[in-house]
């Protein structure tokens, strides 16, 4: 390799052995460059591009690029391992320390999501790879993971190719093969063939069934420890494949009890509200965005007001919450269309406050003089206009208000944390992001042990992934870790704050604004197909 910069004129090369000497210390240069291209989710052909067009004569021996970029991936996977043992006795012992242990195991709170590095339409999955996270919920640490790949170059090369030439069968060089399902602290399956929604289960299966079977370490004063809570989306067959009695989970294991993520089920009933509106045709005010939106929030609110809140009067158990939340739930509708203009069930609904004081429900039991209802126009939906408004959309609320539905949503944890995992894997640690297909050669699985590295253990595990390669880190990496670790507090901090949440409602409402359609109909398609034109624009 040969450098050249333009700034300084100096050229520095690099000998056959790939180390260079420099005040008595040997920097392994090219397994450097292999860390920072997968810490900074970087390709190496855009690090080319970046040296090159800074005046820099750089170029990349691809092959030897490859060996050190799986050295590096060999070695944050197994960090990856162990953070994850770290954080799995962390959280059992909280979990122990806050009484959740039965018949000598230790009761989890866990979260799960499937993430994949293409985007599905909910129903269709392309995605060559996926990744199933297990979070605790106390920790909001990574405890195992499932990576999936169904792509594998050297071993498709070489079953394409069974017998060579001379007639003899041809097996596949010794590599680091992730095909199939790769376990972060569980099981691996590598003769896994399933398809990409089917990730889903069989991720929460392996990683459910791994917990459960988990050694700890005597000092952890741990004796052992199940998956007792589990909140995630609204997918049937995901629960279902872990309390199947004939499936690979131990009956010891089971049941494992569902519970309802509400972020999800938020989104389920926008996606109801607006496939009515479609299927009745109607348009305009009458069941506008405005409207759906208004009856989301509130919804959100109402279960938000009793779940999670304890020691409330008149609230002895579940089930008085379950029933208040369901009179609350079936209010939201009447109150919109206002039924009852005396506004009585409005103050039988008041949210409690464990003081004993009730939060005001509606602006006309509050008795405020400017209060307006958040409806188009500020006025209240009319309930025959058009007919079968009112009893459509209480219909849509009395299937969300079933009890079973409101018991799943009584507990303070959610799928956030999976979420931003997901996020992070794309947007920080792989290249191309949802552009690109990564699991030909493991890049999508290094990018997961990254990430869960970096969630677990914060930025500053690059300066011990760089020990465990025997290179000493550079004296730049230390503070730009530190920075970022303490950004990642603060912007978290603030993202819970009172000025965060203001702040991304601000930017959610203000997209619609600037996507507004302004004099002439623009965009894809707009106009129609332009086949229908002749080749001056005139409709044929």
């Amino acid at each position: 390799m040969h450098l050249q910069c333009t700034v300084c004129n100096q050229h520095v090369h690099l000998p056959s052995s790939r180390k260079l000497e420099d005040d008595n210390k040997t920097f392994e240069v090219n397994v450097l460059h292999a860390l920072a291209e997968q810490t900074a989710g970087l390709a190496p052909a855009k690090v080319e591009k970046f040296f090159t067009t800074l005046g820099v004569d750089y170029r990349l021996h691809r092959t030897n690029h490859g060996r050190n970029q799986k050295l590096v991936g060999k070695e944050v996977t197994a960090m990856a391992i162990e953070s994850c043992e770290k954080a799995l006795v962390n959280e059992a012992t909280h979990t122990k320390a806050n009484g959740d242990i039965v018949n000598n195991v230790v009761q989890l709170s866990t979260t799960g999501d499937c993430a994949w590095p293409n985007r599905g339409s909910g129903r269709s999955y392309s995605s060559f790879c996926g990744m199933f996270v297990l979070v605790g919920a106390l920790t909001k640490k990574i405890l195992s993971t499932s990576i999936f790949d169904k792509m594998c170059y050297t071993c498709e090369r070489a079953e394409k190719c069974p017998v060579g030439d001379d007639g003899q069968v041809v097996v596949p060089p010794p590599h680091d093969c992730w095909r199939g399902a790769r376990g972060i602290n569980c099981e691996s399956n590598p003769t896994w063939r399933g398809a990409s929604k089917a990730m889903e289960a069989a991720g929460a299966v392996l990683c459910v069934k791994s917990i459960g079977g988990y050694i700890f370490p005597e000092d952890s004063d741990i004796p052992a420890a199940r998956v007792a809570k589990f909140t995630a989306d609204e997918d049937s067959n995901m629960i279902a494949a872990i309390n199947d009695p004939v499936g690979d989970v131990p009956r010891e294991l089971q049941p494992v009890e569902k519970l309802s993520d509400p972020n999800h089920l938020q989104k389920l009933l926008y996606k109801a509200l607006e496939e009515m509106r479609k299927k009745k045709g109607w348009s305009g005010a009458t069941l506008s965005k405005t409207v759906i939106d208004y009856f989301n929030k509130v919804y959100r609110y109402v279960i938000k007001s009793v779940a999670v809140i304890e020691d409330l009067p008149g609230f002895e158990n579940d089930d008085e919450k379950a029933e208040w939340i369901h009179g609350a739930l079936l209010n939201i509708v009447d109150h919109a269309f206002n039924i009852d203009p005396t506004h009585a069930a409005c103050r039988r609904y008041r949210a409690p406050r464990p003081d004993g004081s009730f939060y005001p429900w509606c602006g006309v039991e509050s008795a405020k003089p400017d209060w307006k209802i958040h409806l188009p126009h500020d006025r209240f939906l009319v309930r025959d206009q058009p007919a079968g408004h009112y009893e459509a959309v209480r219909e849509v609320f009395e299937k969300f208000a079933h009890k079973e539905t409101i018991l799943k949503q009584l507990h303070d944890t959610d799928t956030n944390v999976n979420e931003s995992i997901n996020g992070m894997v794309v947007k920080g640690y792989l290249p191309g992001g949802r552009a690109q297909q990564n699991g030909q050669s493991g890049v999508y699985g290094w990018a997961c042990c990254h990430t869960i590295v970096s969630k677990n253990e914060g930025h500053r595990y690059r300066q011990e992934l760089c020990r465990r390669l025997g290179i000493d880190p550079p004296l730049t990496m230390q503070p730009l870790d530190d920075e970022m670790d303490g950004r990642r507090q603060r912007m978290a901090a603030f993202r819970k704050s009172y000025k965060g949440k203001r702040g991304r409602l601000q930017v959610r409402l203000g997209k619609s604004d600037r996507n507004a359609p302004v004099g002439k109909v623009e965009g894809t398609y707009a106009g129609g197909s332009d086949l229908a034109n002749d080749k001056f624009g005139n409709k044929i």
